[in-house]
Formats: C-alpha cells, sequence, structure tokens
C-alpha cells in the first residue's frame, strides 16, 4: 500500500503522530488525541518495506518522547536524548512487524503487536513503563481492575487500526458491497471488548476498615535538597507533623522519599531523635531515607529505603532516649546546634553512649532488628543505578557526578506489617511498574504507599504523569495508595480512580486523610500479565498463519495503491 509515496509525506506523518502523542501526555485535557493518533502512522505502512517503515516508527518514537519527556532536560540533556534515542527504536521495531500484514489485517495484529512492544520495553534492566498509550484513557480508566493497563492500550490502538481503514477506504473511493459488512464487524470488534472490560470490573467492595493518615509534603527544591541541614529538614517535618497530629488523632505518618538528607545507618543520634518523637506521638511514622546495610554481601550495600518506626516496637525495645529530654523541638525553644550535639548529627558529631545498641558497629549491624525496612527493588537504570557499571565505569562517574548514586536493590513485593494491616511501599519509579504493586498486594498488603520526590523535574508535567501511573495502581490492585511526595501532587488515590485530601502543589503542606483498606483481589491481581502474554501468543500464530497464505489472497486484502 502506497498512500503517501513522497519522503516528506513520511516525514510529516510521522512527526505529526509523534507530536500529537506527545502532547497529550503533557497535558491531559489533550488525552483524546490517543484515540486518533495513531491514524497517520499506520496510514502511512508500506507493505513489507522494511526500512521505510522503521524509519517512520523511529521518527514518531523520537518525536514522542522527546515532547512528553522533555523535563528529562532538568537532570542532564545527555540522559533526555539517549531515552529518545532508546525508545524509539521500539517504536521502530513495531512499525516494522506491522509492515509485514495487510491493512485489513492489521485492525486485529496492531493492538496485538503494540500490547507486545509496551509489555517487552517496560521488562528488563532498561524497562521504562512510561507513556503507556492506556494512560490517556480518560474515564475508560476503571477498564484496568479488568485487564490492567495493557488492556486498555489494546483496546485504543484497535480503535486507532479501525478508524484508520475507514480512512484509507474512503481515501482509495474503494466501494464494494462487501466493505460496509466488514468495518461493521470490525466495528463490534471493540465494543465486545469494552463489554468485557465493563463485565470484568466489580464494584468496590466495602473496606475491611479504615485509617487516619497524615502526609506531610516538604518541598525542598532539589538543588538545595543535599544542602539543607539535617536539622532543618527535620525541623519542617516535626513541625508540620506535629501541628497535624496533636489537632486530631491518626493512625499513621508519612513523609517523602530521602525526605531526610542523610543516611540512617550513620545518623544514631538523628535515629533517637525520631525514635523519641515516635513514642511522643504515639503514632507510626513511615518516611523515606537512605541506608547501608553493614550485613550485605552486595558492592554497594547502600538502598533507598522506606523505614516504618512502630511505636510499639520502640516501647518495647526500650533503648531510645526519653522523649522528654527533646521536646524542646516541639515547643519551639532554642534548638541546640553544639558541635557533636546527641540531638541531630553533625559533620563532627561522635556517635552517642547508645546503651544497650552498644558500640558504633554493633549499632549499624543490629539497627536493622529494632526497625521495619524496605529497600527500593526498581531502581532507575543511569539514574541510580548503571547496568553493567563494572564495565561501562565512565558511565558510571557521569552518573555520580550527575546527582545518581550506586545503589542495591531490595527485595520486590515486601510489605511492612502494621496493627492495622500490611503496607505496600512503592518509592518513587516504581509506582510506575504494576507488577510490583501487585506481588505486595498478593503479599497481603491492604494499602500501597508511594512516598516519592518530582523535585528533580521542577514545576514540569512529569509530577502529572507521575501521578496519573499512580491513579492505575489504585485501580488495578484495588488498593487505596497514599502518596507522598517532597513536592509536586500528594494525597489518596481511591481504587475507583478519584484522587482526595490533595495538598497543594509546589507548598509545604500537610493533611490528614481518610484511607480504607482492601483485602479482596481485582481481576487483574489475579491474571497478572496473562493479558500479555496471550497478546504475544496471538502475534505469533498471525505471523504464522501470515506466512502459510497465498501471496495473492494476502495482496487481495490490501487496498490498491
Amino acid at each position: 500500500m502506497i498512500l503517501f509515496p513522497c519522503s516528506l509525506w513520511q516525514f510529516l506523518a510521522s512527526t505529526l503522530t509523534g507530536l500529537m502523542l506527545g502532547f497529550a501526555f503533557l497535558d491531559s485535557r489533550l488525552s483524546i488525541w490517543g484515540w486518533i493518533g495513531l491514524v497517520p502512522l499506520i496510514l502511512l505502512l508500506r507493505y513489507k518495506d522494511h526500512s521505510r517503515n522503521f524509519l517512520a516508527g523511529w521518527l514518531v518514537g523520537f518525536f514522542w518522547f522527546l515532547v512528553a519527556c522533555h523535563w528529562l532536560r532538568h537532570v542532564t540533556w545527555i540522559g533526555c536524548f539517549s531515552l529518545c534515542l532508546f525508545e524509539a527504536t521500539w517504536l521502530g521495531l513495531w512499525m516494522m512487524l506491522a509492515g509485514l500484514f495487510p491493512l485489513f489485517w492489521r485492525i486485529l495484529v496492531f493492538p496485538s503487536l503494540w500490547v507486545a512492544e509496551e509489555f517487552l520495553r517496560s521488562k528488563g534492566e532498561l524497562g521504562f513503563s512510561w507513556n503507556l498509550i492506556g494512560h490517556l484513557s480518560g474515564p475508560l480508566a476503571p477498564l484496568a481492575q479488568g485487564w490492567g493497563v495493557f488492556g486498555i492500550s489494546f483496546l485504543m490502538v484497535g480503535f486507532n487500526a479501525l478508524l484508520a481503514w475507514l480512512v484509507a477506504c474512503y481515501l482509495l473511493k474503494r466501494r464494494s458491497a462487501a466493505m460496509p459488512e466488514g468495518a461493521g464487524f470490525f466495528l463490534i470488534l471493540p465494543l465486545i471488548w469494552l463489554g468485557v472490560g465493563w463485565w470484568e470490573i466489580q464494584p468496590v467492595p466495602k473496606p475491611s476498615d479504615q485509617i487516619r493518615t497524615a502526609i506531610v509534603q516538604g518541598n525542598f527544591p532539589q538543588s538545595l535538597k543535599w544542602q539543607v541541614p539535617v536539622q532543618e529538614a527535620v525541623d519542617r517535618y516535626v513541625n508540620e507533623t506535629s501541628r497535624l497530629a496533636f489537632n486530631e488523632p491518626v493512625d499513621l505518618i508519612c513523609w517523602p522519599e530521602v525526605s531526610i538528607p542523610a543516611i540512617l545507618s550513620e545518623s544514631p543520634s538523628l535515629f533517637e531523635f525520631l525514635a523519641g518523637r515516635v513514642i511522643d506521638w504515639r503514632v507510626p511514622l513511615l518516611f523515606g531515607i537512605l541506608d547501608e546495610d553493614s550485613r550485605s554481601r552486595k558492592p554497594f550495600p547502600l538502598y533507598n529505603s522506606a523505614v516504618l518506626l512502630d511505636p510499639a516496637d520502640l516501647n518495647s525495645s526500650q533503648k531510645f532516649t526519653d522523649p522528654r529530654q527533646v521536646s524542646w523541638f516541639l515547643r519551639g525553644e532554642p534548638q541546640q546546634k553544639a558541635s557533636g550535639s546527641a540531638i541531630l548529627p553533625s559533620a563532627e558529631a561522635s556517635f552517642p553512649d547508645l546503651g544497650v545498641l552498644g558500640s558504633p558497629s554493633a549499632w549499624r549491624n543490629n539497627l536493622r532488628d529494632v526497625i521495619r525496612v524496605y529497600d527500593k527493588a526498581r531502581l532507575l537504570p543511569f539514574g541510580e543505578y548503571v547496568p553493567l557499571g563494572k564495565v561501562l565505569t565512565f558511565i558510571q562517574d557521569f552518573v555520580e557526578k550527575s546527582g545518581g548514586g550506586a545503589f542495591s536493590s531490595g527485595r520486590a513485593g515486601k510489605v511492612l506489617e502494621t496493627r492495622f494491616g500490611p503496607i505496600g511501599p512503592l518509592i518513587c519509579f516504581e509506582s510506575t511498574h504494576a507488577g510490583l504493586a501487585r506481588r505486595a498486594v498478593l503479599n497481603g498488603a491492604v494499602v500501597l504507599a508511594n512516598l516519592t520526590n518530582d523535585a528533580w523535574f521542577l514545576q514540569s508535567a512529569a509530577a502529572e504523569q507521575h501521578a496519573r501511573q499512580c491513579r492505575f495502581r489504585a485501580i488495578e490492585t484495588g488498593r487505596a495508595v497514599i502518596r507522598a511526595a517532597n513536592t509536586g501532587i500528594s494525597g489518596i488515590y481511591l481504587p475507583n480512580g478519584d484522587l482526595t485530601s490533595e495538598l497543594p502543589p509546589w507548598t509545604v503542606s500537610g493533611a490528614i486523610a481518610d484511607v480504607p483498606l482492601f483485602e479482596h483481589l481485582t481481576f487483574a491481581v489475579r491474571v497478572g500479565d496473562f493479558f500479555a502474554w496471550l497478546c504475544l501468543v496471538c502475534l505469533a500464530f498471525s505471523v504464522n498463519l501470515m506466512r502459510a497464505m497465498p501471496r495473492h489472497m494476502a495482496e487481495a486484502l490490501e487496498p490498491p495503491s
């Protein structure tokens, strides 16, 4: 099929598709473009012209990710450009494979092929599950409860393919008696899929319980985050928490990812202070901080962690300072800033006498025995670690100079036990991976908690894009998601996708929210990635069927050029 033989048309159509998809992800008001944005790309396909198809798809992917993820330039221009080049390759391969099929077949093959592309590019060490087209579904997002975001992507791409077929038939003046029946048949397919999806959606059951959660948003700019004294960071979070917790009873306090710029295992005085505050509040505190595991055998035993301090554990251990010794912090009395203070760590601070915890080395070794900690399992490639870092040492050095780090990964799906049930933590980038949330729910999580820091990307669309994916985790798993962000969007995502108790973005603020707890399993949790694997199987079957079909029969399905 050759609708646009001129290379200029090829470039313009590819650019148009890429820009439409890119801007659809930048502004949720343009999400409707996800339902029509692929039409120029599909019309552009040449039957079995592999090189031109690959180039067209590559151009789409490059412009798409360049627009949608332009905010990466705030961290690194090189990383932003490299991401666009890499992700564009996936779209090029998709177009090349799609060109193996006549236009008539693409209505069925395209959705499976697209889901396969999204599924594969989200897996592995370089997996990047950002910009899945199903995230643009708008009011159809509740369908994710049945088949996940991949099922919605299938529906949206199928609609694009059907629309492209009708446009092609109109442009080519293809009139036949069979055409209306064929178009009507394929029009019914998305409706059938939509009906199955709605049938799979179960009414959200009544929660098994409900807790009141205090969320605190620190709003530290990334440029200053690691320059802010530890005492100032703790002061901001503790004072805001005290304002909330002393006004109303709460069951849980949530602070964002790396809310305090310190390494916990090297800050015993900080740990004692936080333990004292938790005992004073009588409320568990879930917060993000860096930590080292001295007993780990990994080459980089540094973790991006979520730590749960429970007053029940701390009271029973009797290893911490009397909270009355540090009550000056809550009363607003003059703060102690002497070098070596046992209240907060300083550069010259010595380890205080920790009594039962023993010497500094023993304290490091025993720390993880007295706290509940989740270590981030899915690290950001080239941000928190470098694949093949021992070989690509020059990239490792560049990442560290750019503000990244060499972290180790923890155990995926680990939950933190509380008196009201297990919490499934998701740290920052992890909320973009449906599999991690699903594993936490299968391990018993009654609520999910997304601790994040979107300050890296300033006041850009990254915060909204990230939160949109967090919303899908709530819908897919049937669990409320507590979202505590340093900057960006903080609040509670309910299983129906609604955002409640949202904090004003880019401000220092806090709120107390009612969070329902659930124990049921949605269909998406039970089947996992089954639908994506099914698309791969159907795709393989279609390729074999196409090979077995006589050439003249296949070409008969292609509209005349």
